[in-house]
């Protein structure tokens, strides 16, 4: 190594010394942070098990943080032409309240990512240090100010490159140390509104998208902390591969779901048949849900037979079908939910049973509210009108019978999707999100009363009580108690006897007159003490106050950044919007890569099915990860009007062959994949069924083209392109994205003629 370089790097050595020095007395202090909580909770009082609680819940955060530097915590060196350097990292350190190590999303970093040689922004010279773990192994300098250069040593070059063609692992790394102007910029954007990033692949899209989010919370931590921002990729493999990136940046807050994950209590990973998915993501499958859920469950009873004063009422099906669709359209018209619609039923049952009573003498009202105490009535209705859940409906859709609104070609396609089926597709993820909301939740129990007499003989000091109470205290005289005052808000003093009842209900009476309430009449009750008094009944109720035990509301996203959003469907973005209801958007995609039979053929046209607007668009135009002749073979199969992206790296190899013997031909290509890189073998859904047992390496995957976009790996043999490109409407753009997924050398496989683009 040359005098020179080997002088530079100690000379960084030591200040990564002093960093990592730093940094174990930051760990220290935090260690000794927890154990300050916990002696204070060694005290025993209330006070001091909630400053341990804080205390050791600062202390676990700041070590998680410290301990979040997995790849190096020192990567860049700033030297201006005023003098001044600064170290950017991956948090920041101080020392004696000057910045040993600046956060690379502090403003003081930004030049860091944006500085050009045409735009310098005063930095002089740019370093990448090259670090494994606290060692600095290399540096790579670029001078962006060349007459200011004096006496700084210039070293090295293309340090981005040498990240780029680092071999891949089973993680997607973050880029932090080689974020380019262009990403920079999307990173740093406003948080308001909606910001649209597209680019082609290996633009650095989804880093991007996932370092915007440690961005925002490192720029209003307040606002975006405790689970505020939501990353949504298109599938768990996908959230897989990402998921080290957020660690790896000491955010750990995010909310990171896949399209089968954002309903609770579901992990759907199987995507259904583009004519399937066609028919489940289109905006008729809201009529489809909304015509299901009203009709009757396949176990509710089909006859009512009640008996009353010895005459036999009978509704049979056909009546009962009748009641249920006057039900429906009362709730309709009020906006009652189906789940909170059953008193709605009974009433419109009760009427109809009242139809069948012989004997103009009977009371209705005392008929239908001795029926409605039967036992048998209410063992009825709750069967035949249960309270449902988004799962039980759906599943009704195996019988095609039930699906109202599409034609019998399509309603027997829908309904054979569910039919020997245990589990739910991705595609059904969004309609049990819709059905969630359309069927609404019961109502509550009505809470019952308290007996009266716990008040005297179960409880100590005083209670709230519900409504007004007039009691006689022994000292005070006649006191007035107001819904849920412990103590009265008036006392009638001496002027009113305390055997005078009357007078002190009139007194009363007019102290209620004044809170807004009229008195038109007395019963007994008792008092906050658990004392007997006089309880007014109103000319009208009360209202009354929620109950304060209900579970709380998760609160709303702020931030919902979308990966991959090209492909979401009508249905999928409805559910996606929900989410986004209170939240500003990062959505980010390659029209290129739209591969579902729904996907929206622009961004405005995606935009407006979010509901959102407000909108910035940022292009990332050039490719890092995808090397030029890779990028080039693959843009032939691009659909006409998509720009190709621009490819920064050179290099690549791309092999096709025409084989007789498949199966044979991917056990050969697997055993000349080079040691210590990562592959992936990339085929229709059913042949990579049939591949997967004959792949025994331990670096080399068998990846569904469906599930494969968004990933990357070293190597990827792809089999049969006709086969891909048959099997969906997409098929071409599906094969666009397997044909991109490789970042240094790309190996096409096939039996039978290559599609029309590649054959050229």
């Amino acid at each position: 190594m040359p005098d020179v370089r080997r002088q530079e790097i100690a000379a960084e050595q030591q200040v990564v010394d002093r960093v990592y020095a730093r940094l174990d007395g930051m760990r220290a202090q935090a260690d000794e942070l927890a154990r300050e909580g916990h002696r204070r909770a060694a005290a025993g009082s209330i006070a001091g098990l909630v400053e341990r609680d804080a205390l050791v819940y600062r202390a676990a955060a700041r070590l998680r943080a410290l301990d979040a530097e997995a790849e190096g915590l020192v990567f860049g060196r700033l030297d201006f032409d005023d003098g001044e350097t600064y170290h950017i990292g991956r948090l920041g350190v101080r020392e004696d309240r000057e910045p040993l190590l600046v956060d690379w999303r502090a403003p003081a970093a930004e030049p860091f990512y944006r500085a050009t040689p045409g735009e310098p922004l005063g930095v002089v010279r740019r370093r990448v240090i090259i670090c494994r773990g606290s060692t600095v192994v290399d540096l790579d300098d670029d001078v962006l100010s060349p007459d200011d250069v004096d006496g700084l040593r210039v070293l090295g070059e293309g340090a981005l490159l040498a990240a780029l063609c680092r071999s891949r692992g089973p993680r997607m790394r973050d880029i932090v140390t080689t974020i380019q102007r262009e990403q920079d910029a999307a990173i740093r954007a406003p948080a308001r509104g909606v910001t649209v990033i597209t680019g082609g692949p290996g633009t650095g899209k989804t880093q991007v998208a996932l370092h915007r989010a440690a961005y925002l919370l490192y720029t209003d931590r307040a606002r975006f902390a405790g689970g505020r921002i939501l990353v949504v990729g298109p599938s768990t493999v996908f959230t897989t591969y990402i998921s080290r990136v957020l660690p790896s940046l000491g955010e750990d807050s995010v909310h990171l779901r896949s399209l089968g994950e954002l309903v609770d209590g579901v992990t759907a990973t199987r995507r259904d048949p583009p004519e399937v998915a066609q028919i489940k993501g289109g905006d008729g499958m809201r009529r489809v849900l909304v015509e299901l859920m009203w009709q009757s469950p396949p176990t509710a009873p089909d006859r009512l037979r009640l008996v009353y004063a010895g005459q036999v009422l009978t509704l049979g099906a056909d009546d009962l079908a009748g009641v249920r669709r006057r039900t429906r359209d009362g709730c309709e018209a009020a906006g009652t939910a189906p789940n909170a619609a059953r008193p709605v039923a009974a009433a419109t049952l009760l009427d109809a049973l009242w139809a069948r009573v012989d004997g103009a003498h009977f009371d209705r009202s005392l008929v239908t509210e001795d029926l409605a105490d039967r036992p048998e009535f209410r063992r009825f209705l709750r069967a035949w009108w249960p309270v449902l859940t988004p799962t039980t409906v759906l599943s009704w859709l195996a019988d095609s019978a039930r699906v109202v609104g599409l034609d019998a070609g399509a309603a027997e396609t829908l309904a054979g999707s569910y039919r020997g089926r245990s589990d739910w597709s991705v595609d059904d993820v969004p309609l049990l999100d819709e059905l969630t909301v359309l069927l609404g939740d019961p109502p509550a129990a009505p809470r019952a009363p308290e007996p009266e007499w716990q008040l005297r003989e179960l409880t100590t000091g005083t209670r709230h009580v519900a409504t007004f109470v007039l009691s006689c205290g022994l000292r005070d005289g006649w006191e007035l108690y107001a819904p849920g005052h412990p103590t009265p808000i008036a006392l009638a003093g001496p002027t009113i006897d305390n055997d005078a009842i009357t007078a002190a209900q009139r007194w009363a009476e007019s102290v209620i007159l004044r809170e807004g309430h009229r008195v038109v009449g007395w019963t007994d009750g008792f008092d906050p003490h658990g004392e007997e008094g006089y309880v007014p009944v109103l000319d009208r109720p009360l209202s009354v106050a929620e109950p304060d035990d209900d579970p709380p509301t998760e609160d709303p996203y702020l931030h919902v950044i979308v990966d991959e959003a090209q492909d979401l469907s009508p249905m999928e973005c409805r559910m996606i919007a929900r989410r986004a209801e209170y939240a500003s958007m990062t959505v980010v995609g390659d029209l290129g890569q739209a591969t579902h039979p729904l996907a929206a053929g622009s961004w405005p046209h995606l935009l407006a099915r979010l509901g959102k607007c407000e909108t910035r668009m940022l292009d990332l135009p050039t490719g890092y990860r995808l090397p030029e002749v890779i990028a080039d073979y693959a843009a032939r199969v691009l659909a006409p009007g998509v720009a190709p992206t621009r490819s920064y790296r050179p290099g690549g190899t791309v092999s096709v062959r025409h084989v007789d013997d498949l199966p044979a031909a991917v056990r050969e290509a697997v055993r000349r994949v080079p040691r210590d890189t990562t592959a992936a073998v990339i085929a229709t859904d059913e042949a990579a069924k049939e591949l997967a047992p004959l792949v025994d390496a331990p670096d080399v995957v068998v990846v569904p083209a469906s599930l494969v976009k968004g990933l990357e790996y070293d190597h990827v043999i792809v089999v049969e392109p006709a086969d891909i490109v048959a099997a969906e409407p997409r098929g071409l753009n599906r094969l666009y994205v397997a044909l991109t997924r490789a970042v240094a050398g790309l190996v096409v496989l096939h039996a039978k003629a290559l599609p029309a683009p590649l054959d050229a």
